[in-house]
This record gives structure tokens, C-alpha cells and sequence, in this order.
């Protein structure tokens, strides 16, 4: 009998239940690594930031050092003036808000020739197209051509007003920088009225407290300062208030006793002194 050909046996297939099972596990192991990527990237985005905040307070120490301990001004545009500022770019003008030329054009921007990446000047993890996150702290070296300084009359004259770096105390007390939120920014200075009266000129009696400019909460709820000293911190804001949804920024009333706001006003300036 001739010897009949064998014919080669198939692989066996998968049936519909084990791929179901197999699809299953994937999206387990999926779910369970998406939380744990997500949370690296932000770690991610917290690291860049706080570097960038480094970056940026050498540059500032470097520019006083420069100018024999003079601060660079921290322009309010309420004049609606072409200005130099410590960094240029008002963005709430279109044509400025994602200019990013503007924040290294040494004719508009003070700390322009100790910086030349304009990322600097970004938080990773702000969302918006703006070109810029970061402010300086109103209470250095403000600057108005043609009406006073708001935000620092009435009860605010209790507090200092620095021109000068040795005006300033407690280098580890002072923040020169933070992130302030895409909704609130604008010029280059991030406003805390010490005043507490709700008002820009500071007349009438302290209500406190009140937010002006909105900070941001970028990192869980946090932001990024950077100090005199030198050194960043991440703060994790403690009210439900501070921050509020987006979209409502300006003139917010909040409580009595309120930790954020009570803290942000100890870091932006000291108590002149005999007072």
C-alpha cells in the first residue's frame, strides 16, 4: 500500500474568549501604568520649572549685581505706554501675548542680555499659547510714568517698597518670582495689595482679605516661588478659594482667615521698618 502523505497539522487558534481575556489584560496593565506615567510626567514638568525658576533668580541677582544692588523695575502698563520692563510683552495684546522675540529683545526687556531662551520664562505645565507664566513680585522696584504706583497706598505704605536689594531684610522671606495663572496674567508684575481695603489706591479700612491677580496651581494644586536668597519652593495653596474657577480673576473676596493670602503678603514684603 503506498504510504499516504501526511498533511501538515495547523496551528491551533486563539478562540474569542482567550483574546477577550488577553484584550482584558492589556487594558488592566494599561489603566493600572496610565496613572503612574501621567504622574511621572508631571514630576517632570514640577523638575523643569523649578529649574527654570533657578535659572531665572541668577539672572536677577546678576542684573543687581550689575547695577550696584539697584532692582530692575517691574513696570504697571496702566498708562498704556511703550515701556522697557524687566521683561516686555503685555498679554493681554494679541500681538505681544505669543511673542516670544519680545521676552530676549534687549531693547524691551532689562534681563534680555543674561537670557537667551525664552523658555525660560514658561511653565511646562501652563496650557495656554502665552508666551510667558512667570511674574516678579509688584513690590520690587514698581514703576508708573505717568500716575502713582497701584497697589501700595493707603495701609499698604506699612510695608516695604524695595529699589534696592539691600533694602531687603530677609533675603529667604521675599519672593522675586512665581507662576501666575493664564487667565490673570498680564504685565510683568503679579500684584498683592497689603492694604487689604479692596481698593487699588489702598483708602478705607482693611477688610481682609482679597485677591487681585490670581496665582497659579500648575503642580497639584502648587507653585513654584523663587526667593532672594536664591532658592524655589513648590507651595501647595491650602484654600478652595485661592485659586476659583477659570475665567474669575480680579477683586475676589475671600475670609478672614485666609492661609494663603496671609501667607503670599508675608513673602512679598516686609514691614517698614518703625512701623
Amino acid at each position: 500500500m503506498k504510504r499516504m502523505a501526511k498533511r501538515p497539522t495547523k496551528g491551533r487558534a486563539f478562540t474569542l474568549i482567550e483574546l477577550m481575556v488577553v484584550v482584558l489584560i492589556i487594558a488592566v496593565l494599561v489603566a493600572l501604568l496610565l496613572p503612574a506615567l501621567a504622574a511621572a510626567k508631571q514630576r517632570t514638568r514640577t523638575v523643569q520649572c523649578v529649574n527654570n525658576h533657578r535659572s531665572l533668580v541668577l539672572v536677577w541677582q546678576l542684573y543687581c549685581d550689575d547695577y550696584h544692588g539697584r532692582l530692575p523695575w517691574t513696570v504697571d502698563d496702566g498708562d498704556g505706554l511703550p515701556f522697557t520692563n524687566w521683561v516686555a510683552g503685555h498679554l493681554r495684546n494679541p500681538l505681544e501675548a505669543t511673542n516670544a522675540a519680545l521676552l530676549v529683545d534687549p531693547k524691551r526687556s532689562l534681563l534680555a542680555p543674561y537670557v537667551t531662551h525664552p523658555g525660560l520664562y514658561k511653565c511646562p505645565a501652563d496650557p495656554s499659547p502665552l508666551v510667558r507664566s512667570v511674574s516678579m513680585n509688584n513690590r520690587l522696584n514698581p514703576v508708573r510714568f505717568l500716575k502713582p504706583v497701584l497697589v501700595i497706598g493707603g495701609y499698604g505704605t506699612n510695608f516695604m517698597v524695595y529699589r534696592q536689594q539691600s533694602d531687603i531684610r530677609e533675603p529667604s522671606r521675599i519672593f522675586v518670582f512665581l507662576d501666575e495663572r493664564y487667565d490673570s496674567i498680564n504685565e510683568g508684575n503679579f500684584a498683592v495689595d497689603l492694604s487689604n481695603t479692596g481698593t487699588f489706591d489702598g483708602h478705607g479700612v482693611p477688610t481682609p482679605y482679597w485677591w487681585l491677580d490670581t496665582p497659579s496651581g500648575y503642580h497639584h494644586q502648587s507653585v513654584n516661588l523663587s526667593f532672594v536668597d536664591g532658592r524655589v519652593e513648590t507651595h501647595r495653596w491650602q484654600e478652595r478659594t485661592t485659586l476659583g474657577p477659570i475665567g474669575v480673576t480680579g477683586f475676589r473676596r475671600t475670609s478672614s482667615t485666609d492661609r494663603d493670602i496671609s501667607w503670599l503678603q508675608f513673602h512679598t514684603a516686609e514691614p517698614v521698618a518703625g512701623r
